[in-house]
């Protein structure tokens, strides 16, 4: 059969590919691949090149600079011109440690950073650096390795940032916290010494008065001594609460008394001291969960017994006082509280009463200092004993928190980290 041109040129290709490999298609395709297409595609990667290094060169806030594999200077951007002081042509071909200080070239600190990112691909670091005028600023720098593809080391790009502003700023808040640290400290010495030294002319107070109760009693009239009897009871009040201050204090400036710390250990000492109320029956506690933590002893045997202490004189009348004390280890996300760390591990301790219990808009307000609830006649205490339990859980790191309902009970849960 004779074929037309015209059909010669509609035979498919015999590849199978789907590719057109007809004689027209193939001188379209070279010419569509030929030098004037390599031309453009190497135009086309040049304009690319231009634009990426103009993108370095305009950079303003980054000093971004190329070091042969020596460390000498190769090329120069504005940043760097602009943190630096340096021009390019004061700059390109001079070795990078003129930038650092003369103690830090005296322990070869550039040559340690460049040996560190040949062995790990990059070196970062953080410390002062000297512009051309001689004046200091704190630079934060990467040094990065540069291979070739037979991954040979070509040379290395360093990129500095200029952290003046932020490093004085941080400096500053340091010196704010030690500043106010110090006064904090001294703050609670004098506390503890005015609470210590009111203690002596206080008991002697006390003393007389109680010798003037006894001795004349028979001989003041009743409304005299109903000024006396009231003058005795406010010193005692004034003697426990100096007492409270002292534990107080004492608690703030404890520090470096850490150690294995056995909770099960410390409960049953906390229960040993309430055994008489144990033996009559009128309270009940029971604990489980064995459970360590790395702490400081008497304090957590304080806020043991200032805890327990408290589920019994908030007791209901007439009902026999019902204390469970639960441990759990677990991991909890302490959202929104500073210092706590959301990923450790942390006992859960629960000190749940059937008491008379609080309001819950007054979860909070009870844990601070002098606080109170209930009048003095109610229930006798300072309003210092759970600031106390607070002061010591955040002592060890840790965070506690309270819950209750009039009439039901209350529950206070703490958060200790583990060993």
């Amino acid at each position: 059969m004779t074929l037309v041109k015209s059909q010669i040129n509609e035979i498919p290709n015999s590849s199978g590919n789907g590719e057109d490999e007809s004689p027209i298609a193939l001188k379209k395709k070279k010419a569509k691949d030929g030098p004037g297409a390599l031309k453009d595609k190497r135009e086309e990667l040049k304009r690319s090149e231009e634009r990426y290094h103009k993108m370095i060169e305009e950079v303003e806030d980054y000093a971004i600079l190329l070091l042969d594999r020596d460390g000498i200077v190769q090329n120069w951007n504005k940043g760097a011109e602009r943190i630096k002081g340096y021009t390019q042509e004061e700059i390109v071909g001079k070795n990078f440690r003129i930038f650092y200080l003369p103690e830090d070239r005296e322990k070869k600190l550039p040559e340690q950073l460049m040996e560190q990112a040949v062995r790990e691909g990059k070196a970062l670091h953080e410390g002062w650096r000297l512009r051309k005028d001689g004046t200091r600023f704190w630079g934060s720098i990467v040094i990065t390795t540069l291979h070739d593809e037979h991954g040979q080391i070509m040379g290395f790009s360093k990129v500095t940032r200029d952290l003046t502003d932020i490093k004085a700023a941080t400096d500053q808040i340091k010196d704010y916290a030690r500043e106010l640290e110090f006064q904090n400290k001294e703050l609670q010495q004098f506390a503890y010494a005015a609470a210590h030294d009111l203690k002596e002319p206080l008991r002697k107070l006390q003393f007389y008065l109680s010798a003037i109760v006894e001795t004349l009693a028979e001989k003041i009239p009743d409304k005299e001594k109903t000024y006396l009897n009231n003058s005795v009871s406010s010193a005692e009040r004034m003697s426990s609460l100096i007492e409270d201050l002292l534990r107080y204090s004492a608690t703030s400036m404890v520090a470096d008394q850490f150690e294995a710390v056995d909770l099960t250990a410390v409960m049953e000492e906390v229960k040993n001291f309430y055994q008489d109320y144990l033996a009559d029956g009128s309270i009940s506690i029971r604990m489980n969960g064995p459970a360590g933590i790395w702490g400081i002893k008497f304090q957590i045997r304080q806020l043991f017994d200032n805890l327990i202490g408290n589920a019994i004189k908030y007791g209901q009348k007439d009902h026999p006082v019902q204390i469970d004390v639960s441990c759990a280890r677990e991991y909890h996300q302490f959202a929104g509280e500073p210092g706590l760390n959301p990923v450790k591990s942390y006992f859960k301790i629960t000190i749940r009463d059937n008491g008379i219990g609080f309001e819950p808009e007054h979860a909070q307000k009870i844990f601070d200092l002098f606080q109170r609830l209930h009048s003095r006649s109610e229930y006798p205490g300072s309003g210092v004993g759970l600031a106390i339990c607070k002061k010591i859980v955040q002592n060890h790191k840790g965070f506690i928190e309270a819950e209750g309902k009039p009439g039901e009970g209350s529950a206070f849960t703490i958060y200790l980290p583990c060993l």
